[in-house]
């Protein structure tokens, strides 16, 4: 059997299409940001000591970590209302989604700023953070990350994967660590505050481009006139989406602020050394997730159950090939990699491999993540991460200051296999799709009217 009638066989040739050809184009996206994310690292790694690395690695992961946070999970909404609306022809609608996500990100951006600005007033954690108006950086760099996370869930849901990932996944992370790398040439300075002004610096250009390209797309799909707010039906499923999304990046960044304040900058700037490398197995399922995430939506309120599980047995097969490549890869050049950092980080070989094995587990799972958002468990999914996700950090809290940084990476990797345990079961029994590799054993199921 060729691959193109394995395709054909999974996914049907007209889905098979939709999916490899968006699919392919956010893939390979991905891949060439995985490359540009980690010169970036590599980069700053190399032109900062290992102190000020540390310092680093601290701001930007608080800073995606508050850009959660003030995002309001719009990103994902953004995601799962826009094709809803445009597939029933309520172009009104869908300009007043837009209109409503973007002024409310607009004042969750300045309260934000705010707050970061009285908290460098008042210098709370001045030495974890290692500069005066650490605080005020942060919420900025924050706010462009909120930004730039909707405007990349709104241009993948109005079909333009390219605007949604190039400018922040390769132009940014170009673009930063060369500003910062002239600044050193000028000033012979090279410290966490000049490269985090730098990362700010080209994210609000970033920022600016994707929204000029967001209303244009707007404009040409949705069409220009009044708009019409169905505030109601959007905030009901408005807050699991966001307090989802709050604790997806605490389960992604919160290991580094963990480590770093109960062991010191030097071991967070090793735990984000790995952690960020192990990241790298993550992308089959972010670029899969991002082309898919819209159709999964489209498919379950239209009632097109059977090509629901379809989309996600095809993504759980290519997810799982694709990451198992790439632990294998992990395990042989592990030591390599972090080396590239800083030699001391190969002391973190242990804590890329169990974080490794984490992401493997969650491709094995498939896109449950997204499907119990895009679908109608969206507060089911919140109450499992929330529960799963204080189990984790109860453990690091416990077994980081005795065993160090392989206890968070331990703990983030059983947290993660719990959680896929529990999403695989309560999704096959409230909507009967499975997304994991095991569907491939599974007879598909009929399409059937959602209620």
């Amino acid at each position: 059997m060729t691959l193109r009638q394995l395709r054909h066989r999974l996914a049907g040739s007209s889905l098979g299409a939709r999916l490899f050809g968006s699919g392919a184009a956010a893939l390979i996206i991905k891949v060439a940001s995985a490359g540009t994310s980690y010169l970036m690292l590599v980069a700053f790694a190399n032109m900062l000591h290992a102190t000020e690395y540390g310092y680093f690695g601290y701001i930007l992961n608080l800073s995606v970590l508050l850009s959660a946070l003030f995002g309001l999970g719009l990103p994902t909404h953004v995601m799962r209302f826009w094709p809803l609306h445009m597939e029933r022809g309520e172009a009104a609608k869908a300009r007043g989604l837009v209109a409503l996500s973007l002024r409310a990100l607009l004042a969750a951006s300045l309260l934000l700023a705010l707050i970061g600005a009285l908290l460098s007033f008042a210098k709370p954690m001045a030495d974890t953070l290692g500069f005066t108006e650490a605080w005020l950086l942060t919420a900025l760099l924050a706010a462009s990350f909120a930004f730039g996370d909707y405007f990349s869930g709104a241009l993948r849901a109005q079909g333009n994967t390219i605007w949604a990932l190039a400018p922040r996944d390769i132009g940014w992370r170009v673009l930063a660590p060369a500003l910062a790398f002239a600044i050193l040439l000028f000033s012979g300075i090279a410290t966490a505050r000049t490269a985090i002004y730098a990362c700010l610096a080209v994210m609000l250009v970033v920022c600016a481009l994707q929204l000029g390209k967001h209303l244009s797309l707007t404009r040409a799909l949705a069409g220009s006139g009044p708009v019409s707010e169905e505030r109601s039906a959007w905030l009901k499923p408005l807050f699991p989406l966001w307090f989802s999304g709050v604790l997806y990046a605490l389960i992604q960044q919160f290991d580094v602020i963990v480590v770093g304040t109960l062991l010191g900058a030097e071991k967070a700037g090793a735990y984000f050394a790995a952690q960020k490398t192990a990241s790298l197995l993550g992308l089959a399922m972010i670029a899969g997730g991002m082309v898919a995430a819209p159709m999964m939506a489209a498919s379950f309120h239209a009632g097109r159950k059977a090509e629901l599980q379809r989309i996600c047995r095809l993504l759980a097969m290519a997810i799982a090939a694709t990451t198992l490549a790439g632990l294998a890869f992990l395990a042989l050049m592990g030591n390599l990699l972090l080396s590239i950092f800083d030699p001391v980080y190969v002391e973190a070989y242990g804590v890329l491999m169990v974080l490794g094995l984490g992401y493997t587990v969650d491709a094995m799972a498939g896109p449950s993540a997204y499907l119990m958002q895009m679908t109608k468990l969206e507060w089911t999914y919140l109450r499992v991460m929330a529960v799963v996700y204080a189990f984790v950090i109860a453990l690091q809290l416990v077994f980081v200051p005795r065993y160090g940084m392989i206890a968070a990476a331990a703990a983030t990797a059983c947290g993660t296999v719990i959680w896929n345990i529990l999403a695989i079961h309560l999704l096959r029994r409230e909507i009967g799709i499975d997304p994991s590799v095991l569907s491939l054993l599974r007879k598909p199921p009929e399409s059937k009217p959602v209620s």
